[in-house]
């Protein structure tokens, strides 16, 4: 026997159906999107900070190497403001530029790997290295400009020092050619009446008298442009005060192109190669208060850049 109401109960049923099913979708699509959207996210943090991670161990990589050639760099500069041996300086001065051929490449090749960077801290970091060692490689260009301004300076030196004790030398033998030439002119009315020894001794002074005008001649031409050969003392001696002002006026140079820089890392590097100059020429330089004042004044200006981190 059936039912009467068959069809409103399979009417219902099916309604409750529908809307059970309605219901078990919607919470079960929550529960998906309430577990899988965060261990998504969790995997998509993940898999960028495995990313910035290996950036970072390329550019700690890079850094590494450029730094080892920064050290090299400044070990081989003490090395060769302290060498006096010109072969050394020259295998120096090899080993500088190769250096600092390999800190050009470094950051050639920094460059090239900030571009290819995913991570917003690894392009921040590898573009603060790149400014930092940009400014090293500006202060080296600078230094060896003025290295090689220095070495002009120098070797110009030298020839006016060469000149000058040329003349110095031409100044001493003229005065002592003038003393001898007017000493036997004075002896000359005193020798009357002397017989055969007499004229030997007239002779001889005639002769002395020539040479000695001869040698004035040659000395007043010397003079006036033609080489003698200077005493080497003397000639070092102030070959050594012209290079000690040569050293401190490029030092002061320097000093001023530092207070005129921004950059602290390569003020901080003039500075040093200042200070360096500067303690060179204190044994030589003629005003020692003038000199360590200037030293002082940059230790000043070292200490604060240090301060300053």
């Amino acid at each position: 026997m059936e039912p009467e109401n068959k069809a409103e109960r399979k009417t219902a049923i099916n309604k409750f159906i529908g809307f059970y099913s309605f219901s078990l979708f919607a919470v079960i699509l929550s529960v998906y999107f309430l577990f899988n959207t965060p261990a998504g996210i969790f995997k998509y943090k993940i898999l960028l900070y495995k990313s910035a991670e290996t950036e970072q161990l390329q550019l700690l990589t890079r850094i590494e190497g450029m730094n080892t050639n920064l050290k090299n760099i400044i070990r081989t500069d003490e090395q060769y403001l302290s060498s006096n041996n010109e072969y050394e300086k020259g295998t120096l001065l090899g080993n500088l530029q190769e250096y600092q051929k390999n800190i050009n490449d470094d950051l050639v090749n920094l460059k090239n790997d900030s571009a290819l960077f995913t991570s917003p801290v690894s392009k921040k970091e590898s573009n603060n290295y790149i400014s930092a060692f940009n400014a090293v490689v500006a202060y080296r260009n600078t230094i060896t400009a003025l290295q090689k301004s220095l070495e002009g300076k120098g070797g110009d030196a030298s020839e006016l020092l060469k000149v000058r004790s040329q003349l110095d030398l031409c100044t001493q033998q003229l005065e002592i050619c003038k003393m001898l030439a007017s000493k036997p002119a004075a002896a000359a009315p005193a020798a009357p009446g002397g017989g055969g020894g007499s004229n030997a001794k007239e002779a001889e002074l005639q002769k002395t008298l020539e040479k000695c005008q001869s040698d004035l001649a040659a000395c007043q031409k010397a003079k006036s442009g033609t080489v003698v050969p200077a005493p080497a003392e003397p000639a070092n001696v102030f070959n050594e005060n012209k290079k000690s002002l040569v050293l401190f006026e490029e030092g002061q140079n320097l000093y001023t192109l530092a207070e005129k820089t921004k950059n602290l890392i390569e003020r901080r590097g003039i500075l040093s190669a200042a200070r360096q100059l500067l303690q060179k020429a204190v044994p030589s330089y003629p005003d020692k208060d003038k000199i360590n004042k200037s030293i002082n004044q940059i230790d000043t200006e070292l200490k604060k850049l240090s301060n300053m981190g």
